[in-house]
């Protein structure tokens, strides 16, 4: 874990900071609304249209985040669903059912003790739990040093 942590956020020790948190679905909860977790930070470039701008324009990422369920995620207890590559856009907020349209969602459907790993920046919702389980989902935010999560 942390030779990717370096490369993408560098030293584990002196610029990288983490928070854990447990998130949950109750029984019975809806779909949620697309959403983002981190924003882009303010001045921060996007990846454009160009066919190679994410490589050369996108704004570096300050935090990556992690999910390891406690249970198996499947169509019962649901899951997250991923917007891929929408972390290189800013301007994509409030157009998740694109995602849906465009047939370019991810489900994270997985087992208990999976990992998931994605920019902090990445559009996804967690989709309804119609099981009568809970579903506790531990999330380990690894972030730049400098950066304080208000939400």
């Amino acid at each position: 874990v942390s030779p990717m942590l370096e490369r993408t956020l560098g030293r584990v020790n002196d610029e990288v900071d983490f928070d854990l948190s447990v998130v949950y679905s109750k029984p019975g909860a809806p779909n949620q609304g697309w959403h983002a977790d981190g924003d882009h930070q303010k001045g921060a470039k996007d990846a454009g249209w160009d066919v190679d701008g994410w490589k050369t324009r996108l704004a570096e990422p300050y935090a990556l985040c992690l999910f390891i369920p406690l249970i198996d995620l499947n169509d019962r207890t649901g899951y997250t669903q991923f917007w891929p590559a929408s972390h290189r856009y800013k301007d994509l907020m409030g157009f998740g059912p694109v995602a849906e349209i465009a047939e370019s969602s991810w489900n994270g459907k997985c087992s208990a003790g999976d990992a998931i790993w994605y920019d902090y920046r990445l559009m996804h919702r967690g989709m309804g739990n119609t099981s009568t389980a809970l579903r506790p989902v531990v999330q380990v935010l690894f972030k730049k040093s400098w950066y304080t999560e208000t939400r």
